[in-house]
């Protein structure tokens, strides 16, 4: 029987991603390359409100650390970080890889960020500055406020920065209005982990001094060159561009986030049938993953396992959730409601 995945990365991949990654590889300077990476670009535009988009060979890090480069070359190094949990924190230590010194609010796993807090701490930014934070914060599965964040942060003058990395593809996502975000191949969009997406726009960059940003994190000169910059593989961008045709209209797209919304409910739902309390309450709930606390005092690495020796790879190697004693399911890419159910009559076994 092959195994069932329910990770956060990699995910489930569809058969039309599968045999895209089997397609010959391309040459990155070819013109049937740089029609394609033309169009994946356009297509990922299009499905977050018409950002330009760069893409680097790379993790979701590889982005934010883009991210980190671009507000170093700038002129405001003190921002506002948040920070709810591990991936928030990584932002703060990225952050201060660049040289910036960002002011950071944080608040316990499992809750989202307070609004007033925030509202506050912007009272005191200087305009220009930035406020940056974890759109879908994957360790709690716990979806924070965009729009109430950008709504705070566009009345004082301040930009936001969004690490949308496991948002992106997971539900209806308009960054019109983000100065830098990211993204990455790998999660809610369903396809192999391996492209770094960051969005932003062209003209509000033109005054950033990128000399001394490295090379390979240039955004500027990234986003203003019509293809790849340097080498880049085809396989996963073979697979995104594949992955993609689920958002290639708005019908799709609308469909695509109306399934992931039922699935999240669907475990959740399934999890509280067996006294499992997810880590999100559902008002902040993401609809593709959901974190909880191992069952009797068990620990994260032996849960795990004996997922693992039932058909199933869920989340909770990762030293970050094992400390805690959290597990995760994650419900991104070709992942259905038949598998989830066979998950929880699994687990209903021994939880």
């Amino acid at each position: 029987m092959s195994e069932i995945c329910l990770l956060p990365g990699p995910v489930t991949l569809s058969s039309a991603v599968r045999t895209a990654m089997q397609q010959p590889v391309l040459y990155h300077r070819g013109s049937e390359f740089l029609a394609l990476f033309d169009r994946v670009r356009r297509q990922l535009s299009d499905l977050v409100g018409g950002r330009d988009v760069a893409l680097f060979p790379g993790s979701g890090t590889v982005a934010n650390d883009v991210v980190a480069a671009t507000l170093a070359a700038g002129s405001a190094t003190r921002g506002l970080i948040l920070e709810n949990g591990e991936f928030g924190r990584r932002l703060v230590a990225q952050a201060r890889r660049f040289g910036l010194e960002p002011r950071v609010l944080s608040w316990p796993w499992g809750c989202p960020w307070n609004l007033d807090e925030i509202a506050s701490a912007l009272d005191e930014a200087v305009p220009g500055s930035w406020v940056w934070g974890v759109h879908h914060e994957t360790s709690t599965g716990l979806l924070n406020d965009l729009a109430g964040l950008i709504r705070l942060a566009k009345s004082r003058g301040v930009r936001v920065c969004l690490d949308a990395v496991s948002s992106i593809g997971g539900q209806p996502l308009d960054l019109s209005e983000v100065f830098l975000s990211t993204g990455t191949s790998g999660k809610a969009l369903g396809a192999c982990s391996g492209i770094a997406l960051v969005f932003g726009d062209r003209d509000e960059l033109d005054n950033s001094n990128s000399a001394r940003v490295p090379t390979s994190l240039d955004l500027v000169a990234s986003l203003n060159h019509a293809g790849p910059r340097f080498t880049f593989p085809s396989p996963p961008l073979q697979a995104l561009a594949a992955a993609l045709q689920c958002y290639d209209s708005s019908a799709k797209a609308t469909e695509r986030f109306h399934d992931y919304t039922a699935l999240g409910c669907f475990v959740r739902r399934e999890l509280r049938g067996l006294g499992l309390a997810p880590l999100a309450e559902d008002s902040h709930a993401s609809s593709t993953v959901t974190t909880f606390a191992v069952p009797d005092g068990g620990d994260s690495d032996g849960f795990v396992e004996r997922c693992q020796r039932a058909g199933f790879l869920i989340g909770g190697q990762s030293a970050y959730l094992a400390e805690r004693r959290l597990v995760q399911i994650a419900t991104m890419g070709a992942v259905t409601q038949a598998d989830c159910r066979a998950f929880f009559e699994s687990l209903a076994q021994f939880a």
